[in-house]
């Protein structure tokens, strides 16, 4: 695990903005998993430069939706899929055939979850993970647990999870979620973990005890050979 502190939001980002161009530089037609949030925004508005700067950089590039919430509609703006919509995908102008996503509205969410780990197996994994740290340690919706699951799966939200702010604005209730496992997560050939906003110094100090525990899924990434955990300093406390 490779640690990176980063004087501010803008510091971070511009560190996972080189790592990403110089893999895409490599492997132009790799998968890469999108996670929707703050967290990697500003990843993504660099990437988006990127592509004015240079419109065919990322013409190979296909893109795999991290997770999904169970049980809104298409129009919500609080979807993971407006939020990469609207952050990377149209700004990058990656098409449908580039881009696999759990589909919002399923009416059977173990068989979407099926059908992404199929579509992951397709693709013989991901090549960039990029994930953000919940304050409880959960990454993508692997929640804290007496055990984890490896492959795409529908998750119980964790109580922690369901006060947060995001959550809160909703306006209905939301308790599962559909989610990369830490199989899928772990089989990634690159992991960059964003750590930044209020609340996330407690996980970030038992991330950096260095500890494998399912009841905080980030550490298992103590496990992967090639993870860079990318802490904004500033806003972490």
């Amino acid at each position: 695990m490779k640690l990176h502190n980063c004087k501010n939001y803008k510091e971070m980002s511009l560190l996972g903005a080189e790592l990403v161009h110089a893999e895409v530089e490599i492997n132009p037609d790799l998968l890469f998993c999108a996670a929707s949030g703050n967290s990697p925004a500003g990843l993504y508005e660099l990437m988006a430069e990127k592509h004015a700067d240079s419109p065919s950089f990322f013409d190979w590039m296909k893109v795999i939706k991290l997770d999904e919430w169970v049980g809104l509609t298409n129009d919500s703006t609080f979807t993971s899929e407006y939020d990469i919509q609207e952050k990377l995908l149209k700004k990058l102008g990656i098409r449908g055939d580039r881009y696999i996503s759990f589909e919002v509205e399923t009416q059977d969410s173990e068989s979407e979850c099926d059908r992404i780990q199929d579509e992951i197996d397709d693709h013989h994994g991901i090549d960039i993970c990029i994930l953000g740290i919940g304050i409880n340690g959960h990454i993508a919706l692997n929640e804290p647990a007496e055990f984890l699951q490896p492959d795409c799966h529908v998750a119980k939200l964790h109580p922690v999870t369901l006060v947060s702010g995001m959550i809160e604005k909703v306006g209905i209730p939301l308790t599962e979620g559909m989610t990369l496992g830490v199989g899928n997560i772990m089989n990634s050939k690159m992991v960059i973990l964003f750590v930044t906003g209020k609340g996330k110094k407690t996980a970030l100090d038992l991330l950096m005890e260095g500890k494998i525990r399912t009841d905080l899924p980030a550490s298992l990434l103590w496990l992967h050979p090639n993870v860079h955990v990318i802490v904004d300093r500033k806003s972490v406390h």
